[in-house]
């Protein structure tokens, strides 16, 4: 075993990381993960870092394979099976660590991507990503993250998955996740699903919103983005609930309401399609926002999308690991 900085394709991966993290179609806030195994240790994103810092800090947190394995579907608490003596301090493990170890791949991503999280809300978008070519391909249901979502995956995959063959899991209401030998490939697949299942281009920004990376400023709501931004369609898929875990967890049970509506939602529609953030919403918050309005506007047709239930959402506020990954923030 050996230290982050001698593991072959680390380099790769920190560029992954980099060009992931600098795009908010992919990932927002200190949302998806990104894993390399490599002699019995697998290096994967710590729970509450930004894929963008990969370049200016230690993100990667390094775990026995064997023994995280053994342990994943049996407990959330993997800090006794990070290599410490290889670790850099105070970084724990990501929450979908028993996803990513129990894959075969040498390399998986996960990522929250608009595109694909459009098309997991409902049946038949999410069907189309089985024409997708060159990968194997499973639709998984919603799950909780973690141990939940691990199950759910193996009861769609089984036990026979091939690690040489390239890996695309739809996960319902919350995101992508691809399997590849390297960084490379694993970019280059997560890059092809975005462009097969997108259907609009990003939404653009109103002049008043916050900068990448910036609250919004206490006091009256911000004009995020401006009249007819969103139609009808998206309006009704972005004031039906939350819809992915990072909704629920950053903007409550109800991030988006109908205008006048800023007792019950941070986010609201205008009867114009426009789109108001209320005063002091934080950075993540934000980024988080306007990527479940660029998820609405790819909804198409008039199927009924999937929000998260109330129980869902129960549970994840009341995890202990979000709970914890929030308090990072303060």
């Amino acid at each position: 075993m050996s230290d982050v900085n001698a593991v072959p394709e680390i380099d790769e991966l920190i560029a992954q990381s980099l060009r992931i993290g600098a795009d908010p179609r992919l990932v927002q806030g200190a949302g998806g993960n990104l894993s390399l195994k490599h002699d019995g240790v697998m290096w994967i994103k710590a729970s509450g870092t930004r894929l963008g810092e990969a370049a200016d800090r230690p993100i990667f947190v390094p775990m026995g394979i064997e023994t995280t394995r053994a342990a994943v579907l049996e407990t959330e608490d993997l800090v006794p099976y990070v290599l410490t003596e290889l670790a850099a301090p105070g970084l724990r493990p990501s929450i979908e660590t028993a996803l990513h170890v129990l894959l075969p791949h040498r390399v998986v991503f996960h990522a929250h991507a608009t595109g694909a999280i459009a098309a997991g809300l409902t049946a038949q978008s999410a069907a189309r990503i089985r024409d997708l070519p060159g990968a194997d391909v499973a639709v998984v249901p919603y799950a909780k993250p973690g141990i939940e979502l691990a199950r759910a995956v193996f009861a769609e995959l089984g036990d026979d998955v091939d690690p040489e063959r390239p890996l695309v899991l739809l996960l319902r209401n919350h995101g992508v996740v691809v399997g590849a030998a390297d960084g490379e490939a694993a970019g280059a697949l997560l890059d092809s699903v975005e462009r097969f299942l997108r259907t609009e281009t990003a939404p653009e920004a109103a002049a008043t919103a916050p900068a990448p990376g910036a609250p919004v400023p206490a006091g009256d709501p911000v004009l995020l983005h401006p009249a007819g931004t969103v139609g009808p369609r998206a309006a009704e898929v972005l004031t039906g609930g939350a819809f992915t875990p990072d909704a629920a967890v950053f903007l409550g049970p109800q991030p988006f309401g109908r205008e006048g509506a800023w007792d019950e939602s941070p986010c609201v529609v205008g009867a114009d399609g426009s789109v108001r953030a209320r005063g002091g919403l934080g950075a993540d918050e934000v980024e988080i926002a306007i990527s479940l309005v660029d998820v609405a506007r790819q909804v198409g047709g008039d199927e009924p999308t999937s929000s998260l239930t109330e129980r869902d959402v129960h549970a994840l506020l009341n995890w202990e690991a979000e709970k914890w990954r929030q308090n990072l923030k303060r």
